[in-house]
């Protein structure tokens, strides 16, 4: 059972996904209108339940974003990809960001084969990586968040991390 900061946690993750999966379906970018108040929401959030668990959103953000920096260093992510995770990790807290993170890396693995397929560049791919192509990300991370939900509400046999 979810306390009331954590359903609220959820709400808040899940409107904020819902924005940056459609913005970036349609433009490839996610603004930081929905991202920096996202980063923000975190730990002012875990106020509520205490200064322990405002220490560990801040680890949250901190840790997601020097990982997420180096992935969209190698051009693995985008800016906005590497903010709207860390933010929705910090907002579900451990160890659901965990799961989070497992099943966006999951579906970034698919939306990427599909992507490939899309294009005809399936055969090629265990080759060589395609290069200049913009997944739309936070489909990934959404539907992450999406089963990190459904694990954490209804489905328990979908937690990855126990």
């Amino acid at each position: 059972m979810m306390s009331t900061t954590q359903t609220i946690a959820f709400a808040i993750a899940a409107v904020a996904c819902t924005l940056a999966v459609r913005t970036d379906l349609a433009s490839r970018r996610i603004p930081n209108a929905i991202t920096l108040p996202l980063l923000a929401a975190a730990p002012l959030l875990a106020a509520f339940d205490g200064w322990r668990a405002v220490i560990a959103a801040c680890g949250i953000v901190a840790g997601a974003l020097v990982i997420g920096a180096c992935l969209h260093a190698m051009g693995v992510l985008g800016g906005g990809d590497v903010k709207l995770l860390a933010g929705i990790s910090a907002l579900v807290g451990f160890p659901w960001c965990l799961d989070v993170a497992l099943y966006t890396g999951i579906c970034g693995g698919l939306l990427a084969l599909i992507f490939a397929a899309a294009r005809g560049e399936l055969r090629g791919l265990m080759a060589r990586l395609p290069t200049g192509v913009r997944l739309p990300y936070a489909l990934a991370i959404g539907t992450g968040f999406a089963l990190t939900t459904a694990g954490a509400t209804v489905f328990p046999a979908l937690r990855i991390v126990q």
